[in-house]
Order: structure tokens, then sequence, then C-alpha cells
């Protein structure tokens, strides 16, 4: 029987900062805006643009100026069979090996079997190249990303006293990247516009559109091969085509050579498209592809009429649909007025709290200008490169990178953003499903530790300390509950169970018995780390690792509870069997921490940053602080002794998940540690996350997931209100986070203490009681769907 619950109700007077979840987000420019006053020097310290499809680096020169633009299918390669059937031939050795103790040698048959070749990367597409005509030095000036409209707006002086403004942003609706230059003196509009590529092109003018043409290499060596050139062969490679339109008022438009030439203008607007020939992901792109040319007609021809402020107008209305649905504001200090490159260099522990709420925000505007229904998801770099060679081929790194990209699109409402990463798990179960049978002789699907545009699931090569990762298609399957838990759309959850369904089949048939009789994945490795066991030999398979276990189990709770909400009961059952003879987690009586092996090991590097087993409390939820209290202690005792924290700079993964870890701990001030490393250590003067030297989006995405943590968490079968509230942030506010199940939250504290909550029923919530937390107290709220109810610190109802 449904129990109501009685809520007393009090009459409270309000200030005026508190909205109703209804009334539009304010605008809040310390976390909203950030500028410099210089041009970039380099690609770190450009301003990031994108549509999800098409994305910009903007440097803003008042010289010779430059965008570096990319398309997220353009990479290099084609489609590749790299199944090599019956491979599974080797797995009963390899097993029977690791089972008896014979680590190097079932290491050695693995290495030797096993892998595959290297990923494709991802390419850089094309330069516009403008030079402004301007010899001597300019005052005043400013390049300002405005996050509220996703524009970025550059101004100065020049020695003869002319104001300049730039207007640059990247459009959904129109598909193009935009740039608008005026000056506040008539006739002082001189350019000559140009691009260029660094893959093999040619360019021309045609009327008042400079285009560009080339083909992608068939083959680039990763970089951590050394420095390779880009291989090409004549009919194969994916093609390309971009084309500029240039639209002055006033003045003359000149055809020079390969470059439009615009003088003594008022004003002008140039329209950047571009499209390939990418046809999906099992399609060769040069003799099945796409007619880029076409697209690119397609793309221009709406546009070629359309005015400057109309194309401004209807980006910002879909950009803003967007964003606008969060606003933070974590207080302020001085440092706020600062450029952003100084607020970076100047960064110390306990100051600037605005650029946490920055922080938060500039992630979700790389998440929306990287991640938009129909394009590819967010890789490694976004969608932004201007390498041959870019780090990790910005490809998708599925042992955590490409699944941390997605961690904020729920909690902070941006689930449409999402999809992508749907997309792309679809796409890898084909092949997926090639390699269970040839590599595991099961059914179902999986894949390895990286994917490329072309979805291959056979390990890459190098060895199966990294490679070997046999439950990265389990752990994307993640991504599809969370996308119900966060949405509750059951026809979504519908169209995608049969991904959950068959990568849990794959399970039932590949996993194998261990020496104690539990089911575990056989070989194994833990987050590309060794081992040391007790009798000094060192290693990485095994038998069974702790995350390897806990993403199983995931995803076997995940199908079941999928099954028995779309009624396939049966399947249901055979999970279920499976699922109570998985290993269960271990907590070594030598050390009191959680295992990461089945066995009672040492890592061989303690202090690599890889802690792969907290997978079940910082992504997963069969850790929970109450609900598992034995488990998260034994945790927490690995985390105090690995310190993952004080790793590298505290970038990319390194940052991320101790800051989740301790988040979920509750308890701010380690959280806040570890972002303030990463503040202080791993950014680029343009705000990305600086891993080893190249951008890695993971980074900037993980650490707003973490900051999202602090303020609201549902992972646990509750929402609990502020769990982790730094001491730096006393004051202040957070308007539209999600938590799971479909509901929205306002939170208001002062003095480190919430003040109100507002909770928001969707339309697509369950309705009745929730449980919602705020520090030790815990009880149940009745909410309705599409009703929204305010509460105290003390959870009664205003």
């Amino acid at each position: 029987m449904k129990r109501k619950t009685q809520v007393l109700k009090v009459l409270v007077v309000l200030p005026a900062i508190y909205y109703s979840c209804e009334q539009p987000k304010e605008i809040i420019p310390s976390s909203t805006i950030m500028f410099t006053n210089k041009p970039a020097a380099a690609w770190n310290q450009a301003t990031p643009i994108g549509n999800g499809r098409l994305g910009g680096l903007v440097y803003g020169a008042v010289d010779v100026d430059t965008i570096k633009m990319n398309d997220d299918t353009f990479w290099s390669g084609e489609p590749r069979d790299l199944q090599r059937p019956g491979t599974y031939k080797y797995l009963d050795d390899i097993r029977s090996l690791l089972l008896a103790d014979k680590t190097h040698e079932a290491q050695g048959l693995i290495d030797q079997h096993l892998l595959g070749p290297w990923n494709q990367s991802y390419m850089p597409l094309a330069d516009l190249i403008v030079d402004w005509k301007n010899t001597g030095e300019v005052t005043d000036y400013k390049r300002e990303l405005d996050l509220n409209r996703g524009l970025v707006t550059i101004t100065y002086t020049t020695k003869d006293g002319v104001q300049f403004k730039r207007e640059v942003f990247a459009s959904y609706p129109d598909q193009a990247i935009v740039m608008h230059v005026s000056a506040d003196k008539k006739g002082s509009v001189n350019f000559d516009a140009a691009l260029g590529s660094l893959v093999k092109s040619k360019s021309y003018v045609d009327g008042n559109q400079v285009v560009l043409q080339g083909n992608a290499p068939i083959h680039i060596e990763p970089n951590y091969e050394g420095v390779h050139p880009p291989i090409y062969e004549d009919g194969k490679g994916m093609r390309f085509e971009s084309r500029l339109l240039v639209k002055p008022q006033g003045g003359t438009l000149e055809k020079n050579d390969d470059k439009l030439s615009v003088k003594n203008a008022n004003e002008a607007t140039f329209v950047f498209v571009a499209a390939t020939s990418f046809n999906g992901f099992d399609k060769d792109p040069y003799k099945d592809g796409k007619d880029e040319k076409m697209l690119v007609k397609g793309y221009m021809d709406p546009l070629v009429n359309k005015n400057y402020a109309d194309l401004q107008q209807a980006h910002e209305k879909d950009y803003s649909s967007l964003f606008d649905r969060v606003s933070i504001n974590l207080g302020e200090t001085d440092d706020a007025k600062l450029p952003i490159d100084e607020r970076i260099e100047k960064y110390k522990a306990g100051e600037d709290p605005a650029l946490t709420s920055l922080y938060f925000q500039f992630a979700r505007y790389l998440l929306i200008s990287s991640s938009r229904p129909g394009s590819q998801p967010t890789n490694l770099q976004g969608i932004w490169n201007h390498l041959l060679q870019p780090g990790w081929s910005a490809n998708w790194t599925i042992n955590c990178n490409a699944e941390i990209n997605y961690w904020i699109a729920g909690p902070t409402n941006l689930s449409e953003c999402h999809l992508p990463m749907i997309d792309m798990i679809r796409e890898a179960s084909v092949d997926g499903a090639k390699t269970a049978k040839n590599l595991y002789n099961s059914r179902g699907w999986m894949a390895h530790h990286n994917l490329d545009i072309w979805r291959t699931t056979w390990m890459v090569g190098g060895t199966g300390l990294y490679s070997l990762f046999q439950v990265g298609g389990a752990w994307l399957c993640q991504h599809i509950w969370d996308q119900y838990q966060f949405t509750k759309d059951l026809d979504f959850l519908n169209a995608n169970y049969d991904l959950l369904k068959n990568a849990s089949l794959f399970y039932l048939d590949n996993l194998q018995k261990d020496n104690d009789g539990y089911l575990v994945t056989i070989p194994s490795e833990s987050f590309e780390n060794g081992f040391v066991k007790p009798d000094g030999t060192t290693g990485w398979a095994c038998v069974g690792s702790a995350q390897d276990m806990q993403i199983v189990r995931a995803l076997f709770e995940n199908t079941m509870s999928a099954a028995q909400l779309l009624g396939d009961v049966d399947f249901k059952s055979q999970v279920q069997q499976a699922y109570k003879q998985l290993a269960p987690m271990k907590i070594s009586p030598r050390t009191g921490q959680l295992q990461e092996w089945n066995d009672d090991w040492e890592p061989s590097y303690p202090m690599s940053g890889q802690v792969g087993h907290g997978w079940a409390f910082g992504v997963g939820n069969q850790i929970t602080l109450r609900g598992t209290p034995e488990l998260a202690q034994a945790f927490r005792k690995t985390i105090e002794y690995r310190r993952p924290g004080y790793t590298y700079n505290s970038g990319s993964w390194t940052g991320t998940f101790p800051a989740v870890f301790w988040a979920r701990f509750e308890e701010p001030d380690s959280v806040q540690r570890v972002v303030d490393r990463h503040f202080d250590l791993a950014l680029f003067p343009n705000l990305a996350c600086n891993f080893t030297g190249y951008w890695e989006i993971d980074g900037n995405l993980g650490i707003a997931a973490a900051i999202t943590e602090m303020l609201l968490q549902s992972h646990a079968g509750e929402i609990n209100l502020l769990p982790a509230l730094p001491q730096k942030y006393p004051n202040g506010f957070v308007k539209g986070l999600k938590a799971r199940g479909d509901y929205e939250v306002d939170l208001h504290w002062k003095d480190n203490k919430l003040e109100k909550a507002v909770i928001k029923g969707g339309d697509a919530c369950e309705g009745g009681d929730v449980m919602v937390r705020y520090g030790e107290r815990c009880i149940p709220i009745t909410i309705e769907k599409g009703k929204s109810i305010s509460l105290t610190n003390d959870l009664i109802e205003i």
C-alpha cells in the first residue's frame, strides 16, 4: 500500500533571490563570461566554438588571423575487417595458465595471438586564414567568450583610432561557422580571406566563395609511435569540401588567386560550411561515400541570402535552449574581473570561487558544442584538433575517457547531448558481435579498449596491459541505463534494450569459473595496472579483476531492471542465475583495503593514479557510503594509501576519479583539494584541460561532474542535497540540476547551510514518495509529476 507522507507546511518570508524552477535562469557573468586581453599565440590559447559537427578554435589575431576548423566525421582510414575467425582457440590455454598462476606464460600468449592494429586518427580539416591588413599596434584588445550566448567577441582599436568588432559562433540550426566584422568608421574593413589545410587539398575561388577540397590519409600512425608522415593512396581515403562565403557591405570584393579580397567595406559576414564523404562506419568513404559537394551545396544555398542578424538569432535561440537550463553562483571575488589566462596563472587554493562555477559552465558549453543529436560523440579532444597525429589519435578510449565525457549529461540537464554516445554504442555492437564470436566464441557483443569512427572492437596493438579491457562494451551500456534513469523515457529504453540484452548475453557465455567456483572474466586486467604477488612475481593478466566484475555486475543489474520494466521475464531469469554466481568484492584481511584483484596482490605502482576498482563507488552504486559501509570504508583505505588525486597534474581521469570519489564520501575539503590541484596544474590558458601536453576534454567534463556531485547526488536511491559543499563556497545557489527519476532541483545556501531546495517532478517521473536527504536527515517526500515542492533545511515544505 502506498504511504502518503505528511509534510508540515510553514509560512516563510523569502528574499527576492529565490525563484521557482519555472522562472528563467538569470545571467551570472562571473560564471558565464571569460576573456583575455591578447590574441592566441598557440592552439591551447585559442577559444573553442562548435555546433556538434563543426568545430573551430578562434585565435583572434589582429594581423593575420586563423580559425582552425574541424568536421567530426573527418578521420583517416576506411572500414577494416580486423576479425580473425577462430582466434578463441587460444583462450583455453590462456585461461588454464592463469588459473594455474602462470602469469607470464599467459601474457605471452595474449600479446602474441590476440592483439590487433592501432586505431585510425581524427584529422584537422581546414584553416580559415584572414589577413586583416593591419600593420600597427592596437589598444583595448579583448577576446571574450560569452557562454550565455555561445558567442566569441573580439574588439580592439587600431593606431588610427578605428574600433573593430568581430563576432564568431558555430550554428547548429544552420550547420555553419559564422563570423561578422564591423568598424565604427565606414570603409575601414579590409582583408584577404583564404582556406588551407594540413591534409592533401586544393583551393580556388568560386564567385564570392573560397572552395577547399581534399582528402584524408588512408593511414596515420598514432602519436605514441613517433613522428610518421601521412600515407595517401589514389582512390582511397575520405574526401571533403568546405566553402567560405564572404559577404561585404559597402566597398569591393575581388578575386585574388585562391583568396577573396575585400577593400573599404563597412562590415562583412563570413559563412563557413563543410562536409565529408563519410557514409557510415561500414561504408568505404571514397567508393561508397556521400557526395560531399552536394552536401555542402545543401548547407550553403539557404545561407547565401540570410543576413547576419537572422543567423545569430537562430543560433542563440537554439543554443540557449540548452545552456540556460542551469545557472550557478558559487560566490565571486575581484579575481573574476581578470583575464582568464591571468586567473589561471595566479590561482591559489581558497581563492577565486567563481572560477569553479565558470569551469562548470564551460564544461556544459563544451558538451553542447561537441555533441548534438546526429553528430559523432565527444572524442578525447571534443571535436577540436590541429594535428595530423593528435594525442592518442583523438579517439574514443572506452576504458574511462569516453565515458567520463558524458557524466555531466544527465545531472546538468543536457540529456539530448548524450544521444550521440548511444548511437556509437549501437554502431560498435555490429563489429562487437563479430569480436564476441571470433575472439571469445560467445554470443552477444562486446568491445575492448578503443574505438575510432570505423567502430572496430578488436584489441588494439601494443600490449594486453591496456588493450585487453574486456568490459569496454559493458561500461558503455551503463550510459543507456543512466540516460533512462535521468529521463525516464521508456520508449528510449525499449529502443535500446537489445544492446543491454546482447551485452549481457556475451557474459552469460563468456564468464568462467575461478578456482573458488565463482563466475569471472578470464583473461582480465585491471585498468592498465600491474601487480606484485607475494612471491615477487609481477604481471598484469589476471582472473576476474574487481573492476571487471563490478562492471559486469552493474550490466546484469541494469539489464534485469530493464527486462522487468519491458516484460522480458525469461531473460531476466537467465541473467539472475548467473548474477548469483558472480565473484563478490573482497576486503583484504592483510590491509583492510578493497582488493583490486581476485587474489590479495599489491599494485606494481601504487601511486599511478589508476584505481579502477573504485568503479562501483564512483561510477556505479554497488558501493555506497551508507548502503554498504564496510566496502565503502575499505575503498576509503585504498585511496588513502594510493592517493590518486596527487598523480600527474590531476588532469583528465587522474583528477576526475578522485574528485568524484571524495564527493561521494561526502568529504568536501578533500574534493576541493583535488579541484584546486587541477586548477593549479592542469589548465591551458584557454581553460582547456592539459594532460601530458595534450587537451583531454574528459578533464574538463569530469571535474565538472565532480562539482555537480558536490551539490547534488542521486545514485544511492535518494536525492542528496549539498552532500559535499566545500567551505570555499559559503553562499550561493544552483538551479536546474537533474536527479535520477526525472526530477529538477534548485538549491540555495547561506553560511554553508542549505536555505531552500526546490524539487520539481518532470513529466516522466513516477510521482509519489521520493527519499530526500540533507545531512543526516533523510525522509520520504511526496513529489507529483509536473509539480514543485519547496523545502527548508529541515526538509519541511514551505
